[in-house]
């Protein structure tokens, strides 16, 4: 049998896979032409398993591979684009680090679920009077439009890219009696179905949830910072309160993996709203209503024991 018979072969049974007909179709599914439609034409200059994991991560997002997918094997992988083995691994590792998939030993590997790539899509809630519960929550969208900007976050969420515009939400958010108000920024390219959405349907919808839903997108990271300072003209405007107000302006910021920023966000809040609710760690807390002292665990408990212990020379 001549050499290229035998590469044709392995090609064809490694694709197939196991001998599983269901597992031999999942293995089939979506490889044809991925690399072919999905390969980026801008990082000519980039190391080979960046160029196959950005083509990988192009492929899930647009939905060519689902959630639960089985993606090819590594060998296969090989065989369905020009790379060697060592970049192929490179590659999917990378996916795996940044929560694109997940490895199942003697099963494969799968995209990963997005309910299981963030704990909840909730990056900010507040509390009732009480501190019992959170506020019910509603926001209305009053504004969208592309700007551009010279801030530090606008050179991030774009990536470097000076001539880019981003597309700025602008949304009132109600949570109990308090008003609060929102600019929300993504790059319109990247996410166009959130872009050209009519309003009304932007009404009332978590943003966060709403890109991992539509797009794929795994929101492993995010960072805030908070500042109590003389709050915006147009965001006293917004909530109708004295021009000149003090209140709390909270940012958030959201990426991908490593360094794929997703999206970044401002909260206007007024002097006079709700306790901000910007952590997971209380969440019993607020539901059983003991204090966090008393949802410690035993581990925690000897560990604050030791270390009281050792501040005190005993």
């Amino acid at each position: 049998m001549m050499v290229s018979d035998q590469r044709q072969n392995c090609k064809r049974d490694t694709i197939r896979g196991s001998e599983n007909p269901k597992k031999r179709q999942t293995d089939q599914m979506g490889t044809d032409n991925f690399f072919a439609k999905y390969k980026p034409r801008d990082l000519v200059q980039a190391p080979k398993h960046v160029n196959l994991r950005e083509a990988m991560i192009a492929a899930i997002q647009d939905g060519y591979w689902k959630c639960g997918d089985r993606l090819p094997t590594e060998l296969a992988l090989t065989l369905l684009t020009p790379y060697s083995l060592g970049t192929v691994q490179r590659a999917v590792q990378g996916l795996v680090t940044e929560g694109f998939v997940t490895r199942k030993q003697g099963h494969g590997t799968f995209v990963a679920k997005v309910e299981r790539r963030i704990g909840s899509p909730w990056l900010f809630r507040f509390l009732t009077l009480d501190e019992s519960d959170f506020a019910a929550m509603s926001t209305k969208v009053i504004a969208r439009k592309k700007v551009r900007s010279t801030a530090p976050w606008f050179n991030w969420l774009a990536m470097g890219d000076d001539s880019k515009k981003l597309l700025e939400i602008g949304r009132l958010i109600r949570a109990g009696d308090s008003m609060i108000f929102n600019c929300f920024y993504l790059d319109p390219e990247r996410f166009p179905a959130i872009a050209s959405m009519p309003l009304r349907e932007l009404h009332g919808a978590n943003f966060a949830g709403l890109i991992q839903a539509t797009y794929n997108l795994p929101i492993t990271h995010v960072a805030r910072t908070a500042q109590c300072t003389q709050l915006p003209e147009a965001a006293c405007r917004a909530i109708g309160i004295p021009i000149g107000s003090y209140g709390l302006v909270v940012e958030i910021a959201a990426r991908a993996g490593r360094a794929r920023p997703v999206f970044y966000q401002q909260l206007f809040v007024p002097a006079n709203a709700g306790k901000l609710f910007i952590s997971d760690s209380f969440s019993r807390w607020i539901t059983s209503g003991e204090s966090p002292a008393a949802q410690r665990s035993p581990k925690a408990d000897v560990k604050g024991k030791r270390r009281r212990l050792a501040i005190a020379g005993k």
